[in-house]
């Protein structure tokens, strides 16, 4: 893929869809492929597997200040696992409060949003792979969150599955001092651990963070453990997870693509939307 290119191939929306207000961003906004720096990095990969925090002490990804040596990439871990690391800076243009909002709001539906469908709320985010997002209790992330989604940009691979589930890092050795100090810190962290479970067998585990950087910005620092799952305290491998190489690349330029775009139709869709009734189409 080259640097900037448009991606052409979207999902379908259904003709109740079509008519929802909501479906001009889906139309009028084009999503672009992962910018040069992005690509650069996704192309010189896979990262020495020696360079990523071992799942066995993902902890240590939650410091105050300071990065590793590598923010940003993937490879296969030598037990063959897999590994990614994504970072990102929020653009100025971008409030905490648009971010937050986004977030409850993808994942309740509009009223005229049909069971089957998928969520349209979802789908404007990343229009080639993004299906369906919704609380399973239809209130908050306390039992889970589900997601139907593919990672090849509109070629036709199946779409996976997933439901993620959060826990309190405290569960797992983290003590109420690290997490006082990273908020002394100004780093906004929730204090939980995503597991991620899907309609095949296997499981990855996810974390991150973000930090306000010197000139005000707020950058996020991301990662995910695959084939790993927690269980009493700890983190411990889950072999039957399906991971290669090509695998850990397509979730790269997946992450690469989806958050610029969200920001690109974030103040727009924040300024017609957030004022409304969560239910508005």
């Amino acid at each position: 893929m080259k640097p900037y290119q448009v991606v052409e191939k979207k999902t379908t929306l259904h003709p109740e869809e079509e008519k929802m207000p909501l479906a001009r961003y889906f139309y009028e906004y084009p999503l672009y492929g992962p910018n040069p720096l992005d690509m650069q990095v996704i192309n010189s990969n896979p990262m020495d597997p020696k360079d990523a925090i071992p799942a066995e002490h993902f902890l240590d990804f939650l410091k105050p200040t300071g990065y590793e040596k590598i923010e940003q990439g993937f490879c296969m871990m030598p037990d063959g696992s897999g590994y990614i690391a994504t970072y990102r800076v929020l653009p100025a243009h971008i409030t905490a409060d648009m971010e937050r909002w986004y977030r409850r709001w993808r994942n309740l539906k509009s009223k005229s949003m049909i069971p089957g469908h998928g969520n349209l709320r979802y789908k404007i985010w990343q229009q080639a792979d993004h299906l369906e997002h919704f609380y399973l209790n239809w209130i908050d992330a306390r039992d889970g969150i589900y997601t139907e989604e593919s990672l090849d940009l509109g070629e036709g691979d199946r779409p996976f599955v997933s439901i993620r589930l959060e826990e309190d890092v405290r569960l797992f050795g983290m003590s109420q001092e690290r997490l006082d100090e990273l908020e002394a810190a100004g780093c906004r962290f929730n204090g939980k651990l995503t597991h991620e479970t899907f309609d095949e067998p296997g499981s990855h585990v996810c974390l991150s963070y973000s930090r306000k950087l010197p000139n005000g910005q707020v950058e996020t620092k991301s990662r995910e453990w695959i084939g790993w799952r927690p269980l009493d305290g700890k983190l411990v491998r889950d072999e039957r997870t399906f991971c290669t190489e090509e695998y850990l690349r397509k979730i790269v330029i997946h992450n690469c693509i989806e958050w610029p775009h969200l920001y690109t139709i974030l103040p727009d869709l924040y300024a017609e939307y957030h004022e409304q009734p969560m239910d508005a189409d």
